[in-house]
Order: C-alpha cells, then structure tokens, then sequence
C-alpha cells in the first residue's frame, strides 16, 4: 500500500527522491519538528524549531548542532524535573502531548504545545517524533488579556466604589447643605425675632420708665397726702387701698421685659415670705382656682432682686392657673432646705425652697425637656417666654429650678435661691415712721410734678431743697452753691433725661468738681447696669422708680449720715 502511495502520488519509485522531497518539506515547515531517542538525546531538529529557539544560520548556528544534546538541557528550570516523568510515559504510551517551556538562547521562555509520537520499527531502537508549536505569543497574549481583564474589572470596581462614594459624599454634603439651610432659616427667623423683641424692648422700656414714674407722682402724692391727715381719718383707709394698687401696678411694670433687657438683679437681703405673700395675693385676682399657701414660721431671707423674684413666682402661678381652666386648688409653700453635695448642681448650703404644685393637665414627657427654652409653648396665645423668663432670673441669682410632671394629674414646678443672714426688713411700709433729717438736697429730674413732690416731701423731711431739669443746670447750681460756702449734702439724680444731660454724665462731671459729693441716682430702668452696680459709676446709693416716702427717707438718711458726722467733726474741731 505505501509502494502504491509513492507510485500513485508522486509518480515516483525511487526512495532517493522520496526521502530528498520529505527532507526539504520537514525543513521548510512551519511547524516544529525534532526527533529523540527515549532517553532525550535529540537525533534531529529542523530549522523552525531552531529559529523559536533563537538559533539562526546567519548566526552561525545549524540545526545539526543540536543533535548529540539531551532535551533537557533546553527545557526551562523550573520543569525540568518532569522530563523524566515524561520519558516513562512516552515508553509506556505511543503518544504524549501537552505544553514544554524551554529556554531560549536570549534566556527568555518560550512555551511550545507538542505532540509526540513514539515510533518503534527503526532498527536501531525506538526514537521519538516530535511535533510543536509555538503558543509563546498566544500564551502572553492571553495572560496579556486576562491581566487587561482583571485591570479593567479592577478599574471599574474602583470606579464603582469612587461612584458610590461621590454619591455618598453628595449625599451627606446634600444634607449638609439642607440642614444648614434649615439651620440658616431658623437663624434668620430667630434673628426676626430677637429684632422685634428688641424693638418691642425699647419702647417697653420707654413705656416702663415714664409708667415708673407716674407710679412715683401717685404713690408720693398719696403717701403725702396721708401726712396731712391723722390716722383714724377714715379717707387713710381709701388712700392706703390706692398705695396697695399702685404697689401691684408696680409689680406688673416690673415684669415687662426682665428676660428680654437681661439685666443684672438689683439685690438686697429680704424675707422672702412676704415676697411670696404678695405673688398669691397678685395671682388670686380673678382667678377660679383655690391657692392654699403653707409658709415655714422661720423661713430664712435671701439676696434676692424683689421685683424679679416676685414676677418668677407670679409666672409659675400664672402657669398653674392656665393648667386648670374648670378650677380647683394650687399648693403653694416655702421652706428652708439644707443641700448636702452633689443633691443638686447648687453648692452645698442653706437655700430656701418655693414650691407651686397644680392638679391639671400635666406636661407630656418630650416636652417636659424643653418648657424652659424661649419661644417654646404648647398654648396657642403663648409667647413661650414665661418659664424661659422664671429660668433666667433664678439663674442670674445663683439658684436652680425643677420640674416633675404627671400628665393628666399634676405639675410641681420648685424654685430654691440661697439663703443669707436674716435681714429685717419690714413687709409692709405699714405703722413704719419716717426718717427726718437735715441738710441741703439738690435734686435733677425732667418731670415738674415729680420735682414738685419731691420738694414738697423733702421740705417735710427736714431738708432744704433746690431742683434742676437736667445736668447742666445742676452743675451750675452746685458750683453756685459751693461757691456760696452752702454746698449740697446730697444730689439726688434722674438717671435718663432726655434731651438733656443725665444721672451718669452729671455724676462724673461733679466727681470733678468736689470728691466728696454724695450721689443718689434714681431712675424707672431698675435693670441697668448702673442701678445694680451703682457704685462703679460713682454713685453713693441707690432708689428705684416708683419710691415710696419712707424709702427716700432711708435713703437720705443712709446716704447723708456720713457728710453730717463729717460737719461735727469740723464744728467740734473749730
């Protein structure tokens, strides 16, 4: 069959030229050939199996140099411990195939996929055939591929995570952004509202000052007239009724703008049970609730601002009421407590404790934090500065305020201000006399009818009086006066004028003209910071708007005590 395959295909008999014609197809094929015994000793290779190798006859280098060598001194390192694994199988299989990594004479890798037959008819022993091809580009190719493949899923991972957290980073700067929107929105609106307090302080103070000093021309004017009469006149009952309405007129001047002005107490040691009387006196005015007040026999005095501690007790009353519109009863008490350390954020000692315990609606437990904040109300009329206002008084006096609530059953609101020395002074003007004295008075105010009832009450009193409008024609009288050798013993001052120099400008300027000066400043702003701290301003005392008779008596007798005990000095000495 294969003389008939010679014959019919190449027209040829002569094994010569079959073996001179499969010679030049081996050497000129593509394909790799070569040919080794079953120990790997090469017999032949051809010229493309030599060029993948890197060994070219331009180089000098023939294919025949290779035969003699072993083939596994081509194969690289790191598998040329399989090569005998290999000569086993190939003796006990007819083929093997698979993928040979050989080095290359420039020491790069080269990976051929072979296919080897073994051939056992030659007479001098069995060799093998061997058939390849190079997959050294395919094979970099693909690693090349799946190296740009993983890349590319790397790359659009990391583009997914750089893509979520852009969006998460939007996202939260999203919120930012509408949170301080909203915060900005709520400032602005704050702001409103802090300009329209602001607006509404002004012209309540205003209101406050001159409705002051009405109060001071009526209570004086009534305090006055009473001295004209004798005590069982029955027209004193009416006038003392009328000094009790212009006390709670007082009162209610008072709690105009405390929270909104922020001023400083003016305070001064004081039982607080009388306090305390006149704040349920004041909120039982038409009220439907029952207020039962329990006071301690001994309840000790506390520096405290008057007015201001009466308009925080008259609040939380005024809450309690609202708590119960169909009626019923309101506790009140005050007692003395004792704080150990750490009971409250308070220092330990001695605090008087004033308590108002109401049986109505209750407070829910989310509002519960927050019935101090300003502005915050649950009534549709409220202004949500009532309790805001009691906080901030309680504070500006070193004290502390709680709250227990039960909703649907009672609300227990205590506020507790330290304790002082007992002070002694009296509840009621009642019975009290009036402090006569001597000396020259010189008084500075723009109203006439308060000069007018000044110079009346003072003439009364025992003093000289003279009276100036405003600062410079006090200056001038004093100067006049001092020159005169009949300088004043004290200079009772107005502490606003307006068009005109005031109480401040006229203290510093007479402070200039004679250290000595006695100064009493006087003024319907009880919550400026002159009237509490008065005597950094050069002041020597202090009387708040509206005064009463016997307060300006102890006053002028406090304040010139001194400068009479100076001319007794100067009287004996001479």
């Amino acid at each position: 069959m294969v003389a008939a395959f010679e014959v019919n295909d190449f027209g040829m008999q002569d094994s010569t030229e079959q073996l001179k014609l499969y010679r030049l197809l081996v050497e000129n094929s593509l394909g790799l050939m070569c040919i080794h015994d079953l120990d790997g000793v090469l017999r032949f290779i051809n010229p493309a199996a030599a060029r993948s190798l890197g060994y070219t006859p331009e180089e000098g280098f023939s294919p025949e140099d290779s035969i003699g060598r072993n083939l596994r001194d081509f194969l690289a390192p790191s598998v040329r411990h399989l090569f005998d694994e290999y000569l086993c199988r190939i003796r006990r299989e007819p083929t093997s195939s698979g993928l040979m990594r050989l080095v290359a004479r420039d020491q790069s890798e080269r990976i051929w996929f072979c296919r080897n037959i073994r051939y056992d008819e030659l007479e001098g022993g069995a060799v093998v055939l061997g058939h390849a091809i190079d997959i050294t580009e395919r094979i970099r190719a693909e690693r090349a591929l799946k190296e740009a493949q993983s890349d590319l899923e790397k790359a659009n991972d990391e583009l997914a995570t750089r893509v979520a957290e852009r969006t998460a980073e939007l996202r939260r700067a999203n919120e930012r952004l509408l949170a301080e929107m909203e915060q900005r929105k709520q400032v602005e609106e704050e702001l409103f509202r802090g300009r329209k307090l602001e607006s509404l302080g002004v012209m309540a103070g205003g209101i406050a000052h001159d409705f002051n000093n009405f109060l001071t021309i009526i209570s004086g004017n009534i305090a006055l007239a009473k001295m004209y009469l004798q005590p069982a006149d029955s027209v004193c009952e009416v006038l003392e009724q009328a000094a009790v309405a212009c006390k709670r007129a007082t009162s209610l001047a008072a709690q105009l703008l405390t929270f909104g002005r922020g001023g400083a107490p003016v305070r001064k040691p004081t039982p607080l049970a009388g306090v305390v009387k006149d704040a349920v006196d004041l909120a039982r005015a038409g009220a439907h609730v029952t207020i039962d007040l329990a006071i301690d026999g001994d309840l000790w005095s506390a520096e405290i601002d008057i007015e201001q501690i009466s308009q925080a007790v008259h609040n939380i009353l005024l809450n309690a009421r609202q708590a119960m519109p169909e009626g019923g009863i309101i506790e009140v008490g005050a007692e003395n407590v004792l704080f150990e350390a750490n009971s409250f954020p308070l220092h330990t000692g001695r605090y008087v404790k004033i308590s108002v315990r109401d049986h109505g609606c209750g407070i829910t437990a989310d509002d519960l934090p927050r019935i101090f904040d300003p502005y915050f109300t649950t009534k549709r009329s409220g202004s949500g500065l009532g309790l805001a206002t009691v906080h901030a008084i309680v504070a500006k006096h070193g004290g502390h305020i709680t709250v227990q609530s039960v909703l649907g059953l009672e609300t227990t609101v205590a506020i507790y201000l330290p304790a002082c020395a007992t002070a002694q002074l009296p509840e009621s003007a009642i019975g009290q006399e009036l402090e006569t004295g001597s000396g020259r008075i010189l008084v500075m105010d723009d109203e006439e009818a308060l000069r007018n009832l000044l110079t009346e009450i003072l003439k009364r009193l025992g003093y000289e009086v003279e009276c100036a409008r405003e600062g410079s024609e006090a200056i001038e009288l004093y100067q006049k006066a001092k020159a005169s050798g009949l300088s004043f013993d004290v200079v009772l001052v107005d502490l606003t004028v307006p068009g005109g120099m005031g109480g401040k400008e006229l203290a510093a300027r007479l402070r200039e003209i004679d250290t000595s000066v006695r100064l009493i400043v006087s003024s319907g702003y009880y919550h400026t910071p002159i009237m509490s701290e008065y005597r950094r301003y050069g002041f020597d005392d202090v009387i708040s708007k509206p005064w009463t008779p016997l307060q300006l008596s102890q006053v002028l007798r406090r304040c010139s005590r001194p400068r009479q005990a100076e001319a007794q000095v100067r009287r004996s000495s001479a």
